[in-house]
């Protein structure tokens, strides 16, 4: 049986990206990032399963799908086709959020949704740093909303309550009210823009929007009626779509705050709106 650290080189001639094998690696041994260096030298424990899951991502599969397993902020979280996979601008979502909460409402014990949620890992890593707050998934699509009750299960987090509908309608028919809103909702227009590996396994529904302003516009239009006087929005955006985002602000509520953050890689990808104390 051929040790980790053959398999990692093996593979790595073959093309597959360095994280993507590690990957693989730590999720056929159960192993962690540490365990997978300390146990590099030892024999892999499923060698069939490990090759056939090599094979399946060279015949376009993402890997992640294979072992419906993502990591998220240094959590394992479960996927499947039904959610979009998180990448790595969400987990600077969720660091934002939490901060400019705590900046913004110190102690107070808040109602925070994540709008969108898909897999739920935006609202479970909130509540996991922050579990004092009162938390609402929502999502159209009950098969993704099935995903995130999965996580929830598995986290813990008690105070984390799914819903399934079209955006805020959920939120809005039961006349509650939110501190903080989190949201990576879909904004891709243009479909040439999405990679051949995504469009062809990732959710559509999770992707597209048109216009790309379409779900922030939706949720501008109804700060008033679904949240408090003082109040938090924090999205993930397209990195071109700054220009729009900003006339929306001002059409819809121009006495509010807002500033733009960029990712780790210098694009701007996210919007933040609060009241005007």
């Amino acid at each position: 049986m051929p040790t980790n650290r053959e398999l990692f080189f093996r593979y790595q001639k073959e093309g597959i990206p360095t994280t993507v094998i590690l990957f693989a690696l730590q999720q056929i041994n159960a192993f962690s990032h540490a365990q997978l260096t300390l146990n590099f030298d030892k024999e892999i424990n499923n060698y069939p399963y490990f090759c056939e899951a090599m094979k399946r991502y060279q015949n376009g599969e993402m890997i992640e799908y294979i072992f419906e397993s993502t990591h998220f902020l240094s959590k394992v979280f479960y996927v499947n086709k039904k959610v979009l996979i998180p990448r790595q601008e969400t987990e600077q979502l969720v660091l934002l959020s939490i901060g400019k909460t705590i900046n913004k409402f110190g102690a107070n014990t808040l109602t925070i949704a994540d709008i969108c949620t898909g897999s739920g890992v935006i609202g479970i890593s909130m509540a996991l740093d922050q579990p004092q707050h009162n938390y609402y998934l929502v999502d159209i699509d009950d098969e993704a909303i099935r995903v995130a009750e999965e996580n929830i299960r598995r986290f813990g987090v008690s105070r984390c309550q799914t819903m399934i509908g079209d955006m805020l309608q959920p939120l809005l028919g039961r006349d509650i009210k939110l501190d903080v809103l989190v949201c990576n909702p879909p904004y891709i227009e243009d479909i040439s823009s999405i990679d051949k590996r995504t469009w062809n396994q990732e959710p559509h529904l999770a992707l597209l929007a048109t216009p790309s302003t379409k779900y922030y516009e939706i949720i501008f239009r109804n700060v008033d009626q679904i949240m408090n006087e003082q109040f938090l929005l924090c999205f993930e955006i397209g990195e071109d779509m700054e220009e729009e985002l900003i006339a929306l602000v001002k059409k819809y509520f121009p006495e509010a705050k807002y500033s733009f953050e960029k990712d780790l890689y210098g694009k701007t990808r996210f919007l933040f709106v609060e009241n005007k104390d």
